[in-house]
């Protein structure tokens, strides 16, 4: 991931930011957005004011990328009984959601796109859109 974006999301996201983000492709970014805003959402407890936020990390966060999509991994902060079901299903949704959208997102520009394989006629392996497949540079 582009290194002024990742720092800017570090201080945006604080708690809730892993390092092992900044190893995401630059196209997963919105994917990776959309997830730390829900679980941003998930750890909001009051109203937020500059002096007081109101907000407690309910779980770690980390990220495992791989060429056809990368997984968000949560290890939780709280003991079980202050997670209530919805809680915890919103937390699944949201890495869930997020697993999805890499698997369908181009990892070099963040358009829809779908996985190459080289088992299927790809040079090479990744999740790419029509304009930066691998092949599509040979094709041109």
């Amino acid at each position: 991931m582009n290194k002024e974006i990742a720092d800017r999301l570090e201080a945006e996201y604080g708690p809730l930011w892993h390092d092992s983000m900044r190893e995401l492709h630059d196209g997963w970014t919105e994917p990776l957005v959309v997830m730390l805003e829900k679980m941003y959402r998930l750890s909001t407890v009051g109203p937020s004011n500059f002096m007081s936020p109101g907000i407690i990390t309910w779980c770690q966060l980390r990220v495992e990328v791989y060429m056809s999509s990368a997984m968000a991994f949560a290890s939780p902060m709280k003991p079980s009984h202050h997670w209530h079901p919805e809680r915890a299903m919103e937390c699944i949704a949201a890495l869930s959601e997020f697993h999805g959208s890499t698997q369908e997102t181009c990892m070099v520009c963040g358009a829809a796109g779908f996985l190459r394989m080289r088992i299927l006629g790809s040079n090479t392996e990744g999740v790419y859109c029509d304009a930066h497949h691998p092949g599509a540079i040979n094709e041109a």
